[in-house]
């Protein structure tokens, strides 16, 4: 098994951020490795979501039940896709209005050790950077890039 465990302090609010990564279906929009990104249901407090991802002439799509407590956490469960196992969470602490602590843990395992070879290298890149993007978008939005 394989995690990814990531926590930073930002200069964005709690609102922001949280509405930034849980609005699944804007993703492909500023995340450079997403192809396609949908809602496939959303009901208030649970929504399910499918991602695809193409970097490097190789393209996979996986889904998600996430299940959010508004501004506090969003917890993400694999309902298909390439792996065995797809479980964690990200984490929006507010400090005070302007800024947020944003923690992101992440275990996956994949369904087998082909897949692992070919689509580990780019999915453990996407994860090494993927803090970094939602906070790049998130000051875009607030207007500071």
């Amino acid at each position: 098994m394989d995690y990814i465990n990531k926590s930073e302090e930002i200069n964005v609010g709690h609102e922001l951020i949280f509405s930034l990564i849980n609005n699944v279906s804007d993703y492909h929009r500023f995340l450079p490795w997403c192809s396609d990104s949908k809602i496939i249901s959303d009901t208030g407090d649970k929504m399910q979501a499918e991602i695809e991802i193409s970097k490097n002439f190789i393209n996979w799509k996986f889904s998600t039940e996430n299940t959010y407590d508004l501004n506090k956490k969003i917890t993400i469960k694999l309902i298909d896709g390439p792996f065995n196992h797809l479980d964690g969470y990200w984490e929006f602490k507010k400090i005070d209005n302007y800024n947020t602590t944003v923690d992101l843990y992440l275990e996956y395992k994949f369904d087998s050790r082909l897949i692992e070879l070919s689509i580990k290298p780019i999915f453990s890149n996407i994860m090494s950077t993927i803090l970094d993007s939602f906070i790049s978008e998130a000051f875009k939005r607030k207007g500071l890039a």
